[in-house]
């Protein structure tokens, strides 16, 4: 975590202000008086009948209740990483998140549940949009010069197609505006209001890519083109110093992946990587 918040200081000095929501646990390290650092715990911002959760999705789906939120915000896990400098254009023009909305059927496997949950969402998203009419509409930012070849071929299929049947996920920071989640809220109170209710996470519920989802299918985004990466704690230790230390790459997730591996020697590894690229204290950090 000293990485992460060295990371925002040196390469976001636009963001404004951090709210970093935790259960209770905080680093012993972390000034938690920063002027720019705001301790969020759940109960100061998820309705009290759906405390406590031990599921992330009742964490994300009420992120626009953290007091003080703005209404254009970006929300990053603490495995994302900022490595290099970005403008605050890539995550929002003429005040609208900026997003690439690239088609991509689900197929993941619903033995953990994580399938039934991207099924859910794209199902709220067809009971809300048409894709046809989501494309006469917004044409333009299917198929844009910003997006790779790939990604104009995806969205080429959705002609075909009368239902969406799925948005490619980047694991990676998301630009959300609040007013998304109000809307969502409004629309399907009961549904997300189930999800809360679930104690742990259940192949019932949505998750916080329902609101990204909105966005793309509402259009209410500029597209642009990831820069970020994804890669496994567990990959080989060259091609995670190639990855991290890679120019190309400004934003990194290293995710738990599926691979075993001795995280404490892995972690030390991480450390000495993350010491080359951020090497100098944060002023959010006491020692």
């Amino acid at each position: 975590m000293r990485y992460w918040f060295r990371g925002v200081e040196r390469y976001f000095p636009w963001i404004r202000t951090i709210h970093f929501i935790t259960w209770g646990h905080v680093p012993l390290w972390l000034n938690v008086n920063h002027p720019r650092l705001h301790i969020v715990r759940h109960e100061d911002f998820i309705p009290y009948e759906f405390c406590p959760t031990f599921s992330v999705n009742p964490i994300e789906l009420n992120l626009h209740r953290v007091e003080g939120l703005s209404e254009r915000f970006i929300y990053a896990n603490d495995d994302m990483f900022f490595v290099g400098s970005i403008a605050s254009n890539y995550y929002f023009q003429d005040g609208l998140p900026c997003d690439c909305l690239c088609l991509s059927p689900i197929t993941e496997a619903c033995m953990d549940g994580f399938g039934h949950i991207l099924w859910n969402n794209i199902a709220c998203i067809n009971r809300h949009f048409t894709m046809e009419r989501c494309m006469e509409e917004h044409g333009e930012k299917w198929f844009t010069s910003e997006y790779p070849p790939e990604v104009l071929s995806r969205n080429k299929m959705g002609e075909q197609l009368q239902c969406f049947p799925g948005f490619r996920n980047e694991h990676l920071p998301i630009p959300f505006l609040k007013r998304t989640f109000e809307e969502v809220w409004e629309k399907e109170n009961t549904l997300l209001r189930q999800t809360c209710g679930h104690r742990f996470r259940s192949i019932e519920d949505v998750s916080d890519w329902l609101m990204r989802y909105w966005q793309l299918a509402k259009g209410d985004f500029v597209p642009r083109t990831p820069v970020g990466t994804v890669i496994p704690i567990s990959a080989p230790e060259e091609k995670l110093r190639d990855t991290l230390l890679n120019p190309q790459y400004p934003i990194i997730c290293l995710n738990d992946g599926d691979g075993e591996v001795d995280y404490a020697e892995r972690s030390a590894y991480l450390r000495s990587l993350f010491e080359i690229i951020l090497p100098e204290m944060s002023s959010f950090e006491n020692y």
